[in-house]
């Protein structure tokens, strides 16, 4: 019987308290943009929405390729393993990972569209037999405690209002001993909200990219410890990489090649401009031009706040789940 077979079920939930009327709120938005953006998304980026690291003359598919394999390892994912992708877009790195690690992975994602076309990404790699998308909101998923041997999320927990509440929520999935890798989008601590630039950026980039409150990086590794986990490293990746080929580059005129002009300053004006007209021609559907534009004001503010040096998208904390012995030791010190 597969694990999702078992479900926890939503009767638990305060649905009434005004937190989770914000949440539902702000989630609804969420669905509604990535209805929106999803095809911006995949024409500009292909089937992985995310930074990587880029060495010198590295193609965007092949970085992305290096770092989820990476990701992969480690977490010391193998066969035989039940593996959570939280907020997993259409499933790109959920593909890179389950061939090189042979792990059986589960997407969870709040829109329905991505999780149609990540279906059929599925089918089109062969791993139907091993993996699997659940429609779901990553702060309250409906299966049953210790689910999981281990996690990862690719710069998705930035979309949660509150953060602490989806960290408690992945302690609860993930099983004793288990571990998470959350790779996610931070404020670095160059950032200075007394600076009228940075508090630009900053709300360029939530408001864009439809995010809840950035944290900056110690404060993303104080919600994960108050959730219960153990933090066992933390790297902001991009800030150790090589300076010729920022995180941002992808976004800059000097990334051209044929799959980059829709990701490009130039490119992305002429794809604003096509989509407001052919919104209007009823070609395309209303709201196209609207998510056309968040997303460039999203690339031009990554940029400025790359350049600055006050966030980062690839702050990656590594964490575990403390077994049941010694959680048993830990409670017994306390006492």
């Amino acid at each position: 019987m597969s694990h999702l077979d078992t479900q926890k079920g939503l009767a638990g939930t305060n649905d009434s308290s005004p937190g989770m009327r914000r949440n539902r709120e702000h989630f609804a938005l969420v669905r509604r943009y990535y209805r929106q953006v999803t095809p911006f998304y995949e024409f500009a980026w292909g089937s992985s929405f995310h930074f990587s690291p880029r060495m010198p003359g590295e193609s965007l598919a092949d970085s992305h390729q290096r770092q989820e394999a990476f990701i992969g390892a480690m977490l010391s994912l193998k066969a035989g393993m039940e593996v959570a992708d939280l907020g997993c877009g259409i499933g790109g790195p959920m593909v890179t990972i389950a061939k090189t690690t042979g792990a059986s992975i589960t997407g969870i994602n709040i829109s329905g569209e991505q999780v149609a076309r990540g279906k059929k990404l599925l089918r089109k790699s062969g791993l139907t037999e091993t993996c699997r998308f659940l429609h779901a909101d990553f702060m309250d998923v409906p299966m049953v405690d210790d689910s999981f041997d281990a996690m990862y999320s690719f710069e998705a927990i930035c979309h949660a209002p509150d953060k602490e509440p989806v960290f408690r929520e992945l302690y609860r999935l993930l099983k004793p001993g288990g571990e998470i890798v959350v790779i996610d989008w931070c404020l670095t601590d160059r950032y200075d909200d007394a600076v009228e630039s940075h508090r630009a950026a900053r709300a360029g980039i939530e408001k864009g990219n439809m995010l809840g409150k950035l944290l900056r990086t110690g404060e993303q590794v104080e919600a994960i410890r108050a959730a219960g986990f153990q933090v066992a490293a933390t790297i902001d990746q991009h800030e150790e990489w090589d300076s010729r080929s920022p995180w941002y580059m992808g976004l800059q005129s000097r990334d051209l090649s044929l799959t980059s002009l829709a990701r490009i300053p130039a490119g992305r004006r002429v794809t604003a401009a096509l989509t407001k007209t052919l919104e209007k021609l009823r070609v395309l559907p209303q709201g196209a031009s609207e998510a056309a534009e968040l997303l460039n004001l999203a690339a031009d503010s990554l940029v400025e706040a790359g350049e600055l040096g006050i966030f980062t998208p690839g702050f990656i904390v590594h964490a575990r789940k403390a077994d049941s012995g010694q959680r048993e030791a830990s409670d017994q010190a306390r006492t």
